[in-house]
């Protein structure tokens, strides 16, 4: 008898994460307002916080069931940023964009920026100033 209500239990949990999961995929397909989240990542020497930072945004996604754009603005990095973010390419819920910028000054950045399509949300986030980084989902400053 114990075996039965386990077996009853299990494929009741089971239903449940099978609706979670094709509910997402359909929000996924869909957007609700036509407008999609596009973060704008501007950074400098953030290897070590890279790998988490795009891990929250692609968890965001998935938990929401939405597609969110991530481009990256790197300004000449010394360290390992942009293999980690060549790596990460391929993580689910996110499409990931690299752009190297050489001796980048405030208005170059502005204008790559805003060269994206109206029908997106952005969110500009300078990983260069400290506080900044509390815009992306998950991360807490």
């Amino acid at each position: 008898m114990v075996s039965y209500m386990g077996w009853i239990v299990l494929s009741y949990g089971l239903a449940a994460v099978l609706v979670h999961f094709l509910h997402g995929v359909l929000l996924r397909e869909k957007p609700k307002d036509g407008k999609r989240l596009h973060y704008i990542l501007v950074t400098h020497n953030h290897g070590n916080q890279m790998e988490w930072y795009l891990r929250a945004l692609s968890w965001y996604a998935r938990l929401r069931g939405e597609s969110v754009k991530v481009t990256v603005l790197d300004e000449a990095s010394q360290d390992d940023t942009v293999a980690i973010i060549q790596r990460l390419r391929d993580q689910a819920g996110i499409e990931l964009t690299t752009i190297g910028l050489m001796n980048a000054d405030a208005d170059e950045i502005s204008r790559q920026a805003t060269a994206w399509t109206e029908e997106e949300i952005q969110v500009y986030v300078d990983l260069r100033v400290p506080q900044e980084a509390a815009k992306i989902p998950y991360v807490h400053v």
